[in-house]
């Protein structure tokens, strides 16, 4: 059923340029259409030879640009577009530049074994690992997830799949919104994440009569970071060895954890765990922290007024940094960052992005954007107060609507600008 899992002894590539036809389809440029490895349909044979690329042969049209331009017309600058030339910053489009060297020499995305969504290593020329795409249409809860165990979960417990509190399939627009967040705080936990389209024969595609067509998959494209262990492991050897961690190393890393709780209360991350929190830590010289896999964030509504027994509650409380006093500097810092201008051109930024996917509605994004607004209200309460990380769990949610409309906040009065609501959770349900 994987595309990516069978070999071709014998293949036949049909170049079709249909310009007439991609042209109206929307989301797609000229350029990307005239690109014959952006749009070709492949016959293959022998499904059970062992594991080898979709296709062999290096062709020329390989060496054209094999990333498709998204539409002009957007305006998010998280979104790659060719008539905006622009990427985020310079370490962006270097790497961007790299897996399109790589792509023109045949090398392909590997895909990774591990999680529950189709997601690959993007290669540079020397076959190092450059940058993690995961495409929209093959995330947990899509249609062409090259997971088995979904394919179960979909089909056997249909009815606890998915999270109703998410937009089903926005997760590389939540992995990019991240991005976003961070940016925004300069919080520099999060490898940069942007908004690309890509075609490979490594992606797994629909068949029909054994035939498929590889054409670009929209996705979200971000940087790899080297050197990184899971929490999970490097909490285990600092519990068997005390003095891995000294006293300095503990306050850096208590700054960088607190980073991470801002950043998973701000989107309302479900799904942070041990396994996609990352830390690189060479005792006596350097501790990094690095929080990836944040595709199962920005809710429409909070988790608690969704269902009864599904909250997702952050399970960070439970660590003593979290419990601990906020740094002073990341506090003093947040205070003056978080302001109802701030939090205006945040949710501008968001919007923008969100809306990119044009199945998400107006109303959608409006929803998502007062469950981010109430965790930033609750977030900037309790650094006001002064109170612990861990109290964020204990705050009510809420919900937060603009007063405005056309007149953008110009001071720091909070309440002349927003509007708190209480979530309804009159028609929770229980999965």
């Amino acid at each position: 059923m994987q595309c990516f899992a069978f070999s071709v002894d014998v293949c036949v590539i049909e170049q079709t340029q249909q310009n007439e036809k991609a042209s109206s389809k929307p989301g797609l440029s000229t350029q990307s259409i005239e690109n014959p490895l952006n749009h070709m349909t492949v016959k293959s044979i022998q499904h059970n030879s062992p594991l080898k690329s979709v296709v062999h042969t290096t062709t020329n049209t390989q060496k054209e640009n094999s990333f498709a331009s998204i539409s002009d017309d957007l305006k998010s600058n998280y979104v790659v577009s060719e008539k905006k030339d622009g990427f985020g910053d310079d370490e962006f489009k270097k790497i961007f530049d790299k897996a399109q060297e790589a792509l023109q020499q045949g090398i392909h995305p590997v895909l990774i074994p591990v999680g529950s969504s189709g997601s690959y290593f993007v290669r540079d020329v020397n076959l190092e690992n450059i940058a993690v795409f995961k495409p929209s249409d093959e995330e947990p809860f899509a249609a062409l997830n090259p997971k088995w165990p979904k394919f179960f979960q979909r089909i056997l417990c249909f009815c606890c799949f998915g999270r109703a509190c998410l937009i089903p399939n926005n997760g590389y627009l939540s992995e990019t919104g991240a991005s976003v967040v961070d940016e925004m705080l300069e919080l520099q936990i999060v490898p940069k994440t942007r908004v690309v389209r890509m075609a490979s024969p490594s992606f797994y595609y629909s068949r029909c009569c054994g035939r498929y067509e590889i054409k670009p998959k929209e996705g979200s494209f971000q940087l790899f970071v080297k050197g990184y262990e899971s929490a999970e492991t490097v909490f285990s050897r600092w519990d068997y060895d005390h003095s891995l961690l000294s006293a300095e190393e503990d306050k850096r890393f208590k700054y960088l954890f607190q980073k991470m709780i801002v950043l998973d209360y701000i989107i309302r991350n479900t799904d942070r765990h041990m396994d996609n929190l990352l830390i690189r830590h060479v005792p006596g010289k350097v501790i990094e922290l690095a929080a990836i896999d944040n595709g199962l964030a920005f809710p429409v509504k909070h988790p608690e007024c969704v269902s009864r027994f599904r909250t997702f509650p952050f399970r960070w409380t439970t660590y003593r940094w979290a419990q601990q006093p906020w740094d002073e500097n990341l506090r003093e810092h947040l205070l003056a960052s978080i302001t109802p201008e701030f939090l205006h051109e945040l949710c501008h930024e968001l919007k923008i992005l969100f809306r990119h996917r044009h199945i998400n509605s107006r109303y959608l994004v409006f929803s998502q954007m007062r469950v981010v607004r109430g965790q930033v209200w609750n977030l900037h309460e309790c650094l006001a107060r002064n109170e612990p990380p861990a109290a964020l769990q204990l705050k009510e949610p809420i919900l937060v609507s603009r007063r405005y409309r056309r007149n953008h906040p110009t001071n720091g009065n909070w309440n002349q600008w927003f509007r708190v609501l209480k979530c309804d959770n009159y028609y929770r349900g229980w999965c």
